[in-house]
């Protein structure tokens, strides 16, 4: 019988790190090395074993080819029956997202050899935020997305085309906010005040007092703001001046609507629309506010024809309007025209969950839709779901990037992102999400996700 001595050379893996998948290739009568050494998301440590199994020593030499590869030892000798451990560590800090490929070069007893190190490394695209988000809004004048937060009470502009938040301190905690079509002050809602922001000078212009707790907040272009109560069962929309300084809050004026009412300003600036809440069935209505203090229009021609549910957003022209309850309607300046049915926006979700949020790119031709699982959990899915803008037909959904929370130094659970704003740029090739790590135990658990669109 005739006996064959054999270096082997095996990878052991420390406590929580991944072990190497690949087969071993013999390269030689006297040893066999690995294909690859791998590193996941997961770990930065492996062990590599050099274990002699013949009767001669073995003389090695191990360099990398690259420096962000540490190796503990690049050296040694390895006697008979035998073994060395040699420690790689990974320094990921410097390396993309996605795979990074090396080299190990070896050299035992002058012959020469080489492994393939595959890094597989998470690098956080999104901006993790120093607060919560209450509500935003975006404005495609000025490509600045504004955020309310409570904690701390603050408006938060992020200039998308720097990257650059710059926030604005509040005396109130926040509960809406709403910027002006030019994009140059907004108004923020609180419990019984409102805060009128210039967002050029990044200063709180003055804090006025009203006489409700503000549910929804409509920042006109005539200097006027638009309280939509959260309380009162049958109310008054309070339509304050802002350019007086006393005496500015109205009733608005007609047939009252009910309270926690969601409302945006149409892009024509003459009027608002507000979608109705807490009422059986739900609808949407229309209000002027040519002359300053809103005037109540009517609602719309159907009772329960249509799922609404609550709230409503604008196609850039104004000519739609596309409801939390997937149902789309045309715009009119005349009643018998206005706010009749214009399609139904199908969803892979049931057909009475709700969407969460909507933004319409037109220079795209797109719909970009968050939606809601279900009415019963409101769990929001880690995606955006593109749409075509004139059939309403699906294109495609965009995953969101998760959240990876370090437990321990050997246990990285990935948490999925809960989107609860969607924006896009003015030149459509960006869009810009609010998520938040829900259940994940982040001290910041809000951030907000860049994705370039094609």
């Amino acid at each position: 019988m005739k006996k064959i001595a054999f270096t082997l050379i095996t990878l052991l893996t420390l406590i929580g790190c991944s072990s190497n998948d690949s087969n071993e290739q013999i390269k030689d009568a006297n040893y066999s090395v690995p294909d690859t050494l791998n590193f996941t998301i997961f770990n930065n440590k492996l062990v590599l074993n050099i274990e002699n199994q013949g009767e001669t020593s073995l003389n090695y030499t191990l360099v990398s080819s690259k420096n962000y590869i540490e190796l503990s030892k690049k050296e040694g000798v390895v006697t008979s029956l035998n073994h060395d451990g040699i420690m790689v560590t990974v320094d990921k800090k410097t390396l993309p997202n996605g795979k990074s490929y090396s080299k190990l070069y070896l050299n035992i007893n002058n012959k020469k050899d080489s492994i393939v190190v595959s890094v597989t490394n998470f690098v956080e695209q999104k901006v993790v935020l120093n607060s919560d988000v209450v509500d935003a809004e975006f404005s495609k004048v000025t490509d600045q997305l504004v955020y309310v937060s409570a904690s701390p009470s603050a408006v938060n502009i992020l200039s998308t085309n720097t990257g650059l938040i710059e926030s604005i301190p509040l005396l109130y905690a926040p509960t809406c906010i709403s910027i002006s079509p030019d994009g140059k002050t907004a108004v923020a809602g609180h419990d019984k005040h409102i805060s009128y922001i210039n967002l050029t000078s990044k200063t709180v212009t003055k804090t006025y007092p009203i006489s409700c707790y503000a549910n929804d907040i409509v920042l006109g272009n005539n200097k006027w703001a638009y309280v939509f109560p959260a309380k009162g069962q049958s109310t008054f929309i309070r339509s304050i001046n802002l350019s007086l300084v006393n005496h500015n809050e109205y009733e608005h004026i007609g047939e009252k609507i009910y309270e926690g009412n969601k409302a945006r300003l149409h892009p024509s600036g003459k009027y608002i629309y507000g979608a109705e809440n807490g009422l059986s069935p739900m609808d949407i209505e229309k209000y002027n506010i040519q002359n300053g203090n809103a005037e109540y229009s009517y609602d719309s021609p159907y009772h329960g024809d249509y799922i609404m549910n609550g709230n409503l957003w604008f196609s850039e022209d104004g000519n739609r309007i596309f409801t939390r309850g997937k149902t789309v309607f045309k715009t009119s300046e005349l009643k018998s025209q206005d706010m009749l049915y214009n399609g139904t926006i199908n969803t892979e979700t049931n057909a009475y969950s709700p969407i969460q949020w909507l933004d319409h790119s037109s220079i795209k031709n797109n719909l970009y839709l968050l939606l809601v699982a279900d009415n019963w959990n409101q769990k929001k899915p880690p995606y955006i779901y593109v749409y075509n803008d004139s059939n309403l037909t699906f294109k495609n959904k965009i995953p969101l990037e998760q959240f990876l929370v370090s437990k321990s130094e050997s246990n990285k659970v990935f948490y999925d992102a809960e989107p609860f704003f969607v924006f896009s740029n003015s030149a459509g090739n960006n869009l810009f999400v609010i998520v938040k790590a829900t259940g994940a135990g982040l001290a910041k658990e809000w951030a907000i996700e860049k994705i370039s669109t094609p």
